[in-house]
Order: C-alpha cells, then structure tokens, then sequence
C-alpha cells in the first residue's frame, strides 16, 4: 500500500511543478486542464465543469485538514483512476487552485 501512495506522491509532485512553470498564463482552471489532460485524465467534454469543481474541491479538503491518502482514497472510490491517475490530479488541483497546500503533495 505504501508503494502506490507513493507512486500517486510523485505524480502530485510532478503535476504541482508543471502548473508552477513560468510559461504558465493562462487562467487557473485551463492550466489545470491541460496539466492532467497531459497526465492522461480523460473525461466527456460535458464534465468539465465538474472536473473544475472536483479540483476545487480537492482545496477545500485540504482546508478541512485532509490528508493525501484520504485524498487519493476519496478520489479512486469515485472513479475508475489509478492511485497514479489520482495523485497527478491531486497535484495539478492543489497546483493550480491553492498552491499554500503544496507541502501536502511534497
């Protein structure tokens, strides 16, 4: 078990430092769309507004003191994602949405 939050680590470490780069300047959400559209989270063009507010919500778990396993644990229990999958979508969230939580995917 510890492999794969590990695993699902780097991929929210890497995608925290994609949304990070410099080039980055578009909007928040499209940044984050790209970042794990790039990372190979695919979803129906009609849900995009609620993948958004999933990232978003991502935040607000981290503000109600979440942690990244039950963060992963939240996410692979809804969807058909890898623990990997979870955690680079956990990374591009807090990346590009509330970026004071970072230390929580580092």
């Amino acid at each position: 078990m510890k492999t794969m939050f590990a695993c699902a680590a780097s991929a929210a470490f890497a995608a925290v430092a994609l949304i990070g780069a410099p080039a980055a300047l578009a909007a928040p959400e499209d940044d984050f769309l790209t970042v794990i559209t790039n990372g190979g989270i695919t979803w129906p063009p009609d849900k995009t507004a609620q993948v958004v507010d999933t990232g978003h919500a991502v935040c607000q778990d981290w503000t109600n003191g979440a942690t990244f396993e039950q963060e992963v644990a939240d996410l692979t229990s809804v969807t058909a994602w890898s623990d990997y999958q979870a955690g680079y979508f956990i990374g591009a969230a807090t990346g590009a949405f509330c970026p004071e939580f970072e230390w929580k995917v580092s």
